[in-house]
């Protein structure tokens, strides 16, 4: 993998642009929920390029909102982060991906790494919106019930769109039940990075 994208390069993109925790924690939660996709859908025949997809799609997850915090318009994300990666050389796999996570940019989502990043993005938000109402604040409390019975409540995380979740899932060729369950596993493995570990309800 060529050394500007890497996962450690991403990471310092990622930083170097969002200072917002919980923007930082989105773009890990939607890194571990591309890595578990690539395992079921990426298209490797050997170990290694397997391997280089799933650290593809992760990086993809994690930097495809690194714009935001900076630059939170529409006329503006993530055309300022396309930008900015063209610049910097990252490769057209990358920047193009990043830009149809958008659904106003016009650009389309053809592959299967494009289409699993928007059918993870606003997942992972929903995710993380449901572990923060339960009491422990942990997503060991989260399965696919309490994410299907939340997504029916118009008022809870009304900023979620369903819609998105519902028809990102169907363009990457998975029943929703199993898309949601393959995102909270994957992250719950990293639970302790996104404060969802039951941490945060605990007195200081």
């Amino acid at each position: 993998m060529n050394e500007i994208n890497t996962r450690e390069a991403a990471w310092e993109l990622l930083t170097e642009f969002t200072q917002s925790e919980s923007l930082r924690k989105h773009a890990l939660a939607v890194e571990a929920c591309m890595r578990a996709c690539a395992r079921k859908f990426a298209a490797g025949s050997a170990e290694e390029s397997l391997a280089e997809e799933e650290d593809l799609w992760g990086i993809v997850g994690l930097i495809h909102d690194f714009d935001y915090d900076r630059w939170p318009s529409l006329d503006d994300h993530p055309y300022k982060g396309n930008a900015i990666l063209k610049e910097r050389g990252w490769p057209e796999v990358i920047s193009r991906a990043v830009m149809s996570h958008a659904e106003y940019s016009g650009v389309t989502r053809d592959t299967p790494m494009e289409k699993a990043l928007f059918a993870c993005d606003e997942l992972a938000g929903f995710i993380t919106a449901v572990a923060l109402i339960k009491p422990s604040k942990s997503l060991a409390e989260v399965d696919v019930k309490s994410v299907r019975k939340r997504m029916k409540d118009k008022a809870f995380a009304r900023k979620v769109n369903r819609d998105d979740i519902i028809n990102g899932a169907a363009a990457l060729g998975v029943d929703l039940d199993e898309h949601i369950a393959l995102c909270i596993e994957a992250m719950k493995a990293i639970a302790a990075e996104l404060a969802l570990d039951g941490s945060a309800a605990k007195p200081a």
